[in-house]
């Protein structure tokens, strides 16, 4: 049996998830909440629940800001993020904050239904949608995010720094001075608020890297679906 638990603020939608996933025999919905409040308010926390269907978009306390109570409740149950915003920025915060799994509310309810059955074998699950903006945030260039805080010099030194190239190598490949290289790197660790040259790369790759980690443990299903493997 999979017992499931919704928090969906549209009642319309709640009811309809419900009574979709109750005409599977395998399938019961243990609690259908419109709130995070609702949910606090529950009178039974000792059921068992493998799977939280959750909407972002809550009144009050967002699900984002709720994940970490659900997995203190439920420590083993897999949240599955059902969203109608399909913007970079949801998917990726829903899946740092212990999402496993992102589905656009405009996926069929038969899709929802093999994402739940998805996410327990194998441990996520990503609608096409969610995986190719998660996809486009690993391709990006790593500076993207600072660019636009640094000169045109500044940032062909990064880019350089990036690659690997000594200060001495950069000097030679700019025609400048190792001084002047130097000069140009304090500035850039002001204007990115680090203190070390390993700091600095820390912050180029930190972001891209964290999101490619989750993404290729994120679910082998997914993994395997997407890329034809």
């Amino acid at each position: 049996m999979i017992n499931i638990g919704i928090i969906e603020d549209n009642y319309f939608q709640l009811n309809n998830y419900r009574e979709f996933l109750e005409d599977f025999q395998e399938c019961k919905v243990v609690f259908a909440c419109k709130s995070m409040e609702e949910f606090r308010e529950l009178s039974f926390r000792e059921v068992d629940v493998n799977v939280i269907l959750l909407d972002i978009s809550l009144p009050g306390e967002s699900g984002i800001q709720g994940m970490q109570e659900l997995r203190r409740v439920y420590p083993e149950a897999k949240i599955i993020v059902l969203s109608g915003h399909d913007g970079k920025h949801y998917v990726i915060e829903s899946i740092r904050n212990g999402a496993n799994g992102y589905i656009i509310k405009t996926s069929r309810l038969m899709e929802i239904y093999h994402s739940i059955l998805d996410a327990i074998s194998e441990g996520g699950t990503l609608s096409p949608k969610a995986a190719h903006l998660l996809i486009n945030h690993i391709n990006k260039d790593p500076l993207e995010d600072v660019r636009h805080k640094l000169t045109k010099r500044e940032y062909e030194l990064l880019a350089l720094l990036k690659e690997g190239y000594s200060y001495k190598e950069m000097a030679d490949k700019l025609f400048v001075t190792v001084f002047t290289v130097n000069q140009h790197l304090k500035k850039v660790y002001q204007k990115l608020n680090v203190a070390t040259k390993s700091e600095l790369i820390s912050k180029i790759w930190s972001n891209s890297l964290c999101t490619a980690l989750l993404f290729v443990g994120f679910t082998g299903f997914y993994s395997n679906q997407f890329f034809g493997l």
